[in-house]
């Protein structure tokens, strides 16, 4: 396999975006139109779609992809990332099918983090939707030569999203000045920064596809336990942010009861306790240091306000 540097990366190819109009997704368009790409963009509500002459919006949603089947030929890649539904395996395989048949080159997926099969059934969907993806025989392409190449597919594995602080804690921050979490006060918490995942997926969509292939990449930004995570938040926000540790059974009754969250989802946030260390290879795909958390709040510091 060859060298590859920047400047052998490609910005001309028209890139395909599922799930682009989130706290992640919307990140991954800014950082392809900056780089000059041609984005198309599928969603439900087009109105949530920054508005750039690159972006072309396609409206539709996962019940029905004929909308998406009419519009993706003619683009090279794919960024997918699909949100949390009960189907979400069925509905990632079926898009990728759709677009493998459409001669997409490369895939990148958002995926979770690699844990033991069916310890939760949130993360099992997104499993095992990459384990029936990369063994898809539409991967495969028979070109002219007679020679069968593999279509790329590249899965990121991130964990804890930073900006699930703002989605799921927000609330007893500002009103309450309290942090609340089900760990321990000096328990390690792994930390993954939205902005790295969107670069690292951008890099991948620029580069060129045999670069990557079907790599799988684990995404841990920062490290952090709840008083460091408390002390950041006071230092920033300029007002005292104390920690308070509740029972899994009061943060799945806040979920549940509160928040309208499903069992699966709660149970999940509730009780996660894996900690893996800041990914060794992040710098390398990212070209710099991991976004810490620290970093991460000073960014978003009018959200708490």
């Amino acid at each position: 396999m060859g060298n590859f540097t920047e400047k052998e990366t490609n910005t001309k190819e028209r890139i395909y975006v599922v799930g682009g109009t989130g706290n992640l997704g919307s990140l991954v368009v800014q950082e392809l139109v900056k780089s000059g790409n041609s984005i198309t963009v599928y969603a439900r509500s087009p109105q949530k779609v920054q508005q750039h002459d690159a972006i072309t919006v396609v409206q539709g949603d996962y019940s029905d992809l004929i909308p998406l089947k009419k519009s993706i030929p003619g683009h090279t890649r794919l960024f997918l990332m699909v949100g949390e539904v009960s189907n979400i395996r069925d509905v990632v395989v079926a898009i990728s099918k759709i677009a493998y048949a459409a001669d997409i080159q490369q895939i990148v997926e958002i995926s979770v983090k690699r844990l033991p099969w069916r310890k939760f059934l949130i993360t099992d969907g997104h499993i095992e939707a990459e384990k029936i993806v990369y063994a898809l025989p539409e991967r495969q392409k028979n070109n002219n030569n007679g020679v069968t190449t593999t279509k790329s597919f590249v899965s990121l594995r991130p964990t804890n999203f930073m900006s699930n602080v703002v989605v799921y804690y927000l609330d007893s921050i500002k009103n309450e000045n309290t942090l609340i979490d089900t760990a321990d006060p000096n328990e390690p918490q792994e930390w993954t920064s939205n902005t790295d995942i969107a670069e690292v997926a951008a890099k991948i969509l620029r580069d060129p596809t045999e670069k990557h292939q079907d790599a799988a990449y684990g995404l841990v930004s920062d490290i952090k336990t709840p008083l460091e995570r408390v002390e950041i938040l006071s230092k920033v926000l300029g007002r005292t942010i104390t920690y308070k540790q509740v029972s899994a059974q009061e943060m799945y009754d806040k979920f549940v009861k509160t928040d309208g969250m499903d069992h699966a989802t709660a149970y999940y946030l509730a009780s996660y306790q894996d900690v893996d260390p800041v990914t060794r290879g992040l710098p390398i795909l990212l070209g710099r240091a991991p976004e810490t958390f620290e970093t991460w709040v000073i960014k978003n510091k009018n959200l708490f306000l």
